[in-house]
């Protein structure tokens, strides 16, 4: 998948609150985390509070932009596909996610599209372009907008276990306690990694159902 302009920004905009509470909640772990050595018997409440009064909805947005311009596109996609080469999961639309897909009608699809691109690159730009001509069903609005919330999540996931992973294990108290809150850390990160993928393994799918579907070809 390709920039997508004003679309996919309208998207994020609407999971900026979503992703400053990620971030919030990850703030106020790593302060306690700090301060008393400890991740369970802490009052999360209180301290969410006082870092929700410390950022505010403006100052998170602009915060949640710049931690989200750290990394661009294809550095999210090898973060939730784990692969180096070609990650965007259009790039196998066709030779991989299509045939794993029960509602997509592979002889209509290639009737309505024509012969399916066998290169990473012709297989995206193929894609796109299908994209572009469903981008305001209900339905892909839906996956896409999870699809992006979940990969954000995971890129900064991702900064969180290097940046406050590393410095909890020098700072905090005990190496226990480091170890748990970078353990956590990671299990964030692989978790909303697997999410993003799934996602959006549906997002490129859906669009090809549709497609399928339609009597009007490419």
């Amino acid at each position: 998948m390709t920039k997508k302009g004003s679309k996919e920004r309208s998207l994020k905009d609407q999971n900026t609150t979503s992703l400053i509470t990620i971030l919030v909640v990850n703030i106020a772990i790593f302060a306690v985390a700090l301060k008393t050595d400890q991740l369970v018997a802490a009052d999360y409440q209180e301290m969410l509070k006082h870092w929700q009064a410390l950022i505010p909805a403006g100052l998170g947005a602009v915060l949640i932009g710049v931690i989200n311009g750290l990394l661009d596109i294809q550095t999210k996609a090898r973060l939730v596909f784990w692969r180096w080469h070609d990650p965007l999961p259009g790039c196998r639309a066709f030779s991989y996610y299509l045939h794993r897909d029960a509602r997509i009608d592979i002889g209509t699809l290639k009737t309505n599209v024509g012969p399916f691109p066998t290169t990473s690159s012709e297989q995206n730009a193929l894609w796109y372009k299908l994209y572009k001509s469903v981008e305001d069903d209900p339905g892909v609005l839906q996956v896409h907008r999870m699809f992006l919330l979940t990969r954000d999540y995971a890129g900064i996931a991702f900064m969180l276990l290097m940046v406050f992973g590393g410095i909890g294990v020098v700072t905090m108290q005990t190496y226990k306690t480091a170890l748990v809150f970078a353990a956590a850390l990671l299990a964030q990160f692989v978790l909303s990694a697997i999410a993003a993928r799934n996602y959006g393994v549906r997002f490129v799918n859906t669009v090809l159902a549709l497609k399928a579907t339609s009597r009007r070809p490419i």
